[in-house]
Formats: structure tokens, C-alpha cells, sequence
């Protein structure tokens, strides 16, 4: 089969791929490479010629008595044509993680053992048991595709942490605080909205409707490597493609900024270009320690709207809708329960039921007699 009989486009996403005869492994299995998800045919036949000179090398994998550095390089490089270069950058970063620890063992010899001592070790050093499931994830991946072994090492528990957000009395201190910053318009965006970084920094004039009063969501900017470039990219997810409405306030505010080519972007830098996630997080850190409230990122501010309208009343998927995310991973990762609405549910089922009413609400809690939301 030639070059361009291998090569296939999805009719659906208009992307190329290829399926390769790899021969057959020691025992006599059958093996196969599947690539999908280049954007262009000669990006694909690229990858294919690659694989290609691999198989008739008669390597078609890598072997047991390689180095575990070397099995989780090789994956990573014969993955990189398919993956986004941030996706990349991501994997390669992961795995820098761990070859202080096992990087110079060789495949065969890894065990589950080795693997959960580097995970204790590392989150001794301060990563976050998140960062480590997800080093797990990969590492497994990485070693069933080229080497077909499973670790067996078990995923780090999630953390029993809470995660730090903000009261709404620390974002009312710092929405006074920046009044009078020169980006005060995009803090006030972001406290309102809850977007995330790289779509404020990616917000362009031609998105703001002032007319109809809204706001349309349609990319991000994203750092994706060691070399700091930044990259125009679609939101996150296909529910972060979305339309705000915006309050007349935060409205007015937006006008004036707005007021240009639909190409150029809303928030910029002294010199007119847009500004860089990374330093917009600096920047909200360095804000929040002046106004004296916690400096842990924008990013904790999608967690206080998403609690904050759950609390009110508001349904689900309102709120993922507005924060550009999916329902159950909103109610996984982005709720918290206040101790306030804790009791109330305690003094609502109750009364619900035994069929006993609490008049008085609790005391010294301030709380009122518990109603049902409608």
C-alpha cells in the first residue's frame, strides 16, 4: 500500500490519519499502530514514513532492557504529531517528575513498589496528589502502549484538602482595592463571569454585542512550552464556546475598551499586545496581597461563583452554562458546601421528614428558618 492509500480523512472532523502493520511481537501477536488527529495529509504521511523506517529497523518497540526515560521519551515522540504542542509540553513535564526516581531503571525492573515511593516522595516536595493521579495516568499509558506492561502501581488518592477559595466578603476587599487599576474593567470581567485567564486575555472587540448586552466566549490564549510561546487556541472544551449576558455595569465598563477593530483584543498590554496568561496571573497575586486577601490565583474564583450560585438557588446546569463546563465536572471539581447551607439542609430534612417546624432558625448562626428553594 502506498503512502497516500494509507493516509484517511474522517468525513466527520475533517482530520487525517493511518492504521500500520507493525508485524507481529516475540510471542507472535499481532501488532498495529493507529494514528488519527493531524490536521494536514502531509503531517500524517510524515508520522507514517517515520513508523515506517521503525518497523523496518525490526524495532518496532521499545525493549524491556531500555530505561524507563527512555520507554516514556519514546512514547511522547511517537505521539507528538497527534497531541496539541501544550499537550506535549504537559506530558514531557510529568515525566521530568519522576526520572529523578526511576529514570535510570530499566523497564523490566520497574515495580508498583518503586513507583509509589516516587509518588510519596514527590508529594513531600510539595506537588499536589492531583498532579500526581495524573502522572500516574500517563506513566501507565505510556508503558501498556510501548513496553505492554501494567504497573499496577495505584492512583493517588484524591486529596481530602479543601480547596482554597475566596469568601465573598476577600472579593468585594480586592473588586475595591483594583478601582483604580489600569486592568480594573478586566477584574471586574473576571469576578462577574468566572472566566478563565486565557479566555480574558483572549477576548477580542468583535466579541462584546453592547447593543444586546453580551459577551461571546470563542477562544483562549494558552503558554504551551519551555519557550513561552503563546498560542491562539479554541476554549477548552466544546461547552466553553458561549454567550454572557452582562450586567449594565460591568457593561459600561467594557464600552469604551471595545470600541475598535473586531480583530484586536480587549485587554492589552503598554504596547498592544494581548496580555499573557501567565502574567495576568502574577499580576491578580501581586493585587491580592496589596488588598490583604489570599493571592491563589484567578482560577479560585470559577470555584466561589459556581458555590456561591448553587447557594442561591440557581440549578445546575445555569451555572455550568455560564462557567463554559460540563454539569457533572462542575458538581466534581468546582462546588463547595458553606457551613451555612449545611445546617439549613440538616434543619430542612427534618422538618420534612417528622413534620416538626424550626420558627427561629438556629442560635448565634444568623441563619433564618430554612426554606425549600423554588
Amino acid at each position: 500500500m502506498s503512502d497516500t492509500e494509507a493516509i484517511v480523512q474522517d468525513p466527520v472532523t475533517g482530520l487525517f490519519g493511518f492504521r500500520l502493520e507493525m508485524g507481529r511481537d516475540h510471542e507472535g501477536i499481532r501488532m498495529q499502530a493507529r494514528r488519527s488527529g493531524f490536521t494536514t495529509a502531509k503531517a500524517a504521511k510524515t508520522e507514517y514514513g517515520r513508523l515506517c523506517r521503525q518497523r523496518d529497523a525490526q524495532h518496532p518497540k521499545p525493549r524491556l532492557s531500555d530505561s524507563v526515560q527512555t520507554v516514556c521519551e519514546g512514547w511522547v515522540l511517537s505521539r507528538e504529531q497527534e497531541l496539541e504542542p501544550n499537550t506535549v509540553y504537559g506530558y514531557r513535564w510529568l515525566f521530568s517528575l519522576i526520572y529523578p526516581y526511576v529514570g535510570g531503571v530499566r523497564a523490566e525492573r520497574l515495580s508498583a513498589r518503586m513507583v509509589e515511593r516516587a509518588y510519596r516522595e514527590l508529594e513531600g516536595c510539595g506537588y499536589s496528589r492531583t498532579t500526581l493521579r495524573t502522572l500516574n495516568l500517563v506513566l501507565a499509558k505510556a508503558f501498556e502502549e510501548q513496553v505492554g506492561r501494567t504497573l499496577g502501581a495505584p492512583n493517588p488518592r484524591e486529596s481530602d484538602k479543601e480547596r482554597p477559595v475566596w469568601s465573598l466578603d476577600e472579593a468585594r476587599r480586592f473588586g475595591d482595592h483594583v478601582a483604580d487599576d489600569r486592568l480594573y474593567p478586566l477584574w471586574r470581567l473576571l469576578l462577574v463571569t468566572g472566566l478563565r485567564r486565557g479566555e480574558l486575555c483572549g477576548l477580542r472587540c468583535g466579541d462584546l454585542e453592547p447593543l444586546q448586552g453580551t459577551l461571546t466566549v470563542r477562544r483562549q490564549l494558552v503558554v504551551e512550552d519551555p519557550g513561552s510561546r503563546v498560542r491562539v487556541k479554541p476554549p477548552k472544551s466544546h461547552n466553553g464556546v458561549r454567550t454572557l449576558v452582562l450586567d449594565p455595569g460591568t457593561l459600561e465598563l467594557l464600552g469604551p475598551l471595545a470600541a475598535g477593530p473586531a480583530s484586536r483584543y480587549v485587554f492589552a498590554g503598554r504596547w498592544g499586545q494581548p496580555i499573557r496568561p501567565d502574567n495576568l496571573t502574577d499580576r491578580f497575586n501581586q493585587l491580592a496581597s496589596a488588598a490583604n486577601v489570599r493571592p491563589i490565583g484567578p482560577h479560585q474564583i470559577r470555584h466561589l461563583i459556581a458555590s456561591t450560585l448553587l447557594d442561591a438557588g440557581y440549578g445546575v446546569h445555569e451555572v455550568a452554562e455560564r462557567l463554559g463546563h460540563d454539569p457533572a465536572t462542575l458538581m466534581r471539581y468546582y462546588t463547595r458546601v458553606s457551613a451555612a447551607r449545611r445546617l439549613q439542609a440538616t434543619d430542612r430534612i427534618a422538618e420534612l421528614m417528622t413534620g416538626s417546624k424550626s420558627h427561629q432558625g438556629r442560635r448565634g448562626t444568623g441563619l433564618a428558618a430554612p426554606r425549600a428553594l423554588s
